[in-house]
């Protein structure tokens, strides 16, 4: 038998809600792993479709659980309670992982003992599983994940359970960006690495909650998680350093937020905030790509 250290156990999560016509494909992704040590829990969160059936049917072995909606976080925390892995991670059940991404993911953290994290590049794909590009993901900076407000993981990603049980789950409250609220606290405890090879596929569609408008409530979140970080005692020299900029930048995708859910008066006051805190920024190429998304006609797909 294979010591656990060197095939620690991995539970992935899938929470899934109303997401039958992608669901199997994500399950499948998973029990098709070359890596053997996988624990999968799929959680479905209350869906009215035809996802219960469709999980009562799946000959596979997995572990199967169904709760009252309650939303991704909620269903991600329930399911990483009922875990049992060393290694942690998620899989959005439009999602889908390649077969030897927790292999190569698993082997890079056991050459990186310091990481907390690691993630792979990864691959977009459209609604029929047709391939558009692959995705580059850069390289680990602290500077990048919180001066730069960017979230550097993508799919695929796996986490330390030691870290995670510090660090606690995703917060509730968060519909939009809980990931990178996670990813800011888990930092803290440690560097993140990166796999550079493709290991997942990121599903686009119109259902996704990435591409489509959201309330102002939403479009808020970025300020909400920047001002939870900066009120963390014990942050280091160089994330205080980094305030005015990360500030500026989440400012600048709330502004995003706001304008590609059509309320432009507000995209204007947060990136006039931004411009304040932060002058370089309002030239910056985020700043261009933000008003090309935003008067780029929105796709009906």
């Amino acid at each position: 038998m294979v010591a656990s250290n060197i095939m620690p156990k991995v539970s992935i999560i899938i929470p899934t809600y109303n997401t039958g016509r992608y669901v199997l494909d994500a399950i499948d992704s998973v029990l098709q792993q070359t890596y053997q040590n996988v624990e999968l829990i799929v959680v479905d969160d209350g869906s009215s479709d035809n996802t219960p059936e469709l999980l009562a049917q799946h000959p596979g072995n997995f572990i199967r659980h169904r709760q009252a909606n309650a939303g991704q976080s909620a269903a991600m925390n329930f399911g990483w309670q009922q875990s049992s892995g060393e290694l942690l991670g998620y899989l959005s059940a439009d999602d889908r992982l390649h077969p030897r991404a927790v292999e190569a993911i698993v082997a890079a953290m056991a050459k990186a003992p310091e990481a907390v994290l690691a993630y792979p590049d990864f691959c977009v794909i459209d609604e029929g599983s047709r391939y558009v590009r692959t995705v580059q993901t850069p390289d680990y900076e602290e500077r990048l994940l919180i001066a730069n407000f960017q979230c550097l993981p993508g799919p695929g990603a796996l986490f330390r359970r030691s870290v995670w049980e510090k660090v606690g789950g995703w917060n509730t409250g968060l519909r939009n960006i809980p990931d990178m609220d996670f990813f800011l606290r888990l930092c803290q405890y440690g560097p993140f690495t990166r796999v550079a090879e493709p290991l997942a596929d990121f599903r686009i569609h119109s259902g996704s909650t990435t591409y489509n408008p959201c309330n102002a409530e939403r479009s808020d979140e970025p300020l909400r998680v920047i001002n939870s970080l900066y009120q963390t005692s014990g942050l280091s020299p160089s994330i205080l350093g980094w305030k005015r900029k990360a500030v500026a930048n989440a400012h600048m995708l709330s502004g995003f937020m706001h304008g590609f859910s059509g309320r432009y008066a507000m995209f204007m006051v947060r990136m006039g905030k931004a411009a304040l805190l932060d002058p370089s920024s309002i030239i910056s190429r985020k700043m261009v790509s933000y008003v090309l998304t935003i008067v780029r006609p929105k796709s009906k797909a």
